[in-house]
């Protein structure tokens, strides 16, 4: 299913916004963690969009009531699974973990949810590069950017940067690689639409 969309994506939503791709030799092979900063509910058609390759977004729980649970059915087509924000979720840390496993790209906003502030401060959570950590695989900083609030035709530029890895498995190591993935992320941003 998630083919089927990334396919009619590219034929009837590309075509309206105007997305610029830069860094794309930046992205590695195997399996990795896509961390990208959230400016609005576009973001994940928009890094899809950029990739040739599935990304499996971990989503909050809540979105999968919305509508009755129509948009829960939907996110699972698209290869959505749901992490609960108000406590330790272990069942998805679990599912990205056999993600990543499997070679797979797991996508996640470490920002915890949609900042649109400008000029932007990246504050990022923990658990992101806790579990590039724990898999040993790369973390990948990536930015979305916009002078002005996403919709038509408006110029959006995404931004990979060079893959982070932790050295070791550790919090301490763990920590620093968040550490590292802030710094990226404020690097990538402010380097807006330039080359």
């Amino acid at each position: 299913m998630y083919r089927l969309l990334w396919c009619l994506a590219q034929v009837f939503v590309r075509p309206l916004y105007r997305i610029r791709v830069v860094g794309r030799e930046h992205i590695p092979a195997g399996a990795f963690v896509l961390c990208a900063n959230h400016i609005s509910y576009f973001d994940p058609v928009c890094l899809a969009l950029s990739l040739h390759r599935p990304i499996r977004f971990m989503a909050k729980a809540e979105l999968f009531a919305c509508g009755g649970g129509l948009a829960g059915m939907f996110l699972k087509l698209c290869g959505v699974f749901p992490v609960k924000r108000s406590h330790a979720d272990t069942a998805s840390v679990d599912t990205a973990f056999g993600l990543l496993q499997r070679r797979q790209i797991v996508g996640i906003f470490p920002q915890g949810g949609i900042v649109r502030t400008v000029p932007l401060t990246v504050r990022t959570k923990g658990g992101a590069a806790l579990l590039a950590a724990k898999a040993q695989t790369p973390l990948l900083p990536v930015v979305i950017y916009a002078e002005e609030r996403i919709r038509p035709f408006v110029k959006l530029t995404v931004r990979f940067g060079e893959p982070l890895t932790a050295e070791g498995t550790s919090l301490r190591a763990a920590r620093g690689l968040n550490q590292r993935l802030q710094a990226s992320l404020q690097l990538l941003w402010a380097s807006g639409h330039d080359k």
